[in-house]
């Protein structure tokens, strides 16, 4: 399920009046970007089919998102060794030719494609596993409900904070920006921690309190409660 990017705006407007409705979402969607590259927080595992003779595989990934990083690749349950271009034509420099088709050994990502090496002399029915973190696309409008649930008020902080901090605007505001990007930084370290300790495609959901309480309409800029 996707939930989309202007169901945040009600949290958002109130900090930055007059700002358009399409800023604050472009603001949504960088934050989000920032927290997936960042703290991997976005994983999910794609199976695919190997075919013999062929080396590079395009992942397909859930709507409106591409992949930021392979962590790990699996083939036939074995797990293989993630290589470098360079590396592959050192060891491995006849790679290409029918002569040395085999089992794969190693993998690579590069130009949006997953290369298996030494490529696949049959084919596998779903024998691929790729574990990969996402983000979402450039022109995406909405994400994984995962994410607006588990992430929200980083979210939110995030997007508050590029827009404080854009010059010459009338919601320009630089010491609410550094106040909202102190928080949005802590929170994503915060979140990378648990991602990395996560065993699920999502990171458990980040509990905040004290200094970490999510910012909003309830708050002023500079987190202080309002009556």
């Amino acid at each position: 399920m996707a939930i989309a990017y202007e169901t945040l705006l009600p949290e958002i407007i109130p900090m930055v009046p007059g700002c358009p409705d399409t800023l604050i979402e472009n603001s949504i969607r960088a934050a989000i970007t920032e927290l997936c590259e960042k703290a991997g927080v976005w994983q999910e595992e794609i199976q695919f089919s190997t075919a013999a003779g062929q080396y590079d595989y395009t992942l397909t990934t859930p709507t409106d998102s591409v992949v930021h990083k392979v962590m790990t690749v699996i083939h036939k349950g074995v797990e293989l060794e993630p290589i470098s271009s360079i590396l592959l034509e050192q060891r491995k420099p006849k790679w290409r030719e029918t002569d040395y088709y085999g089992t794969p050994e190693y993998w690579l990502y590069e130009s949006s494609a997953l290369r298996l090496v030494p490529v696949p002399s049959d084919g596998g029915d779903g024998s691929t596993i790729a574990r990969v973190q996402l983000k979402p696309t450039i022109g995406s409008t909405e994400t994984t409900d995962r994410l607006i649930v588990d992430y929200r008020d980083i979210i939110v902080n995030g997007a508050i904070y590029r827009l404080l901090r854009m010059p010459l605007r009338e919601w320009t505001d630089y010491a609410g920006a550094q106040v909202y990007g102190t928080l949005f930084n802590q929170d994503v370290i915060a979140a990378e921690r648990r991602a990395r300790q996560a065993n699920t495609g999502i990171a458990r959901k980040v509990k905040y309190g004290g200094l970490h309480a999510p910012l909003s309409k309830k708050r002023n800029r500079y987190g202080r409660e309002t009556r």
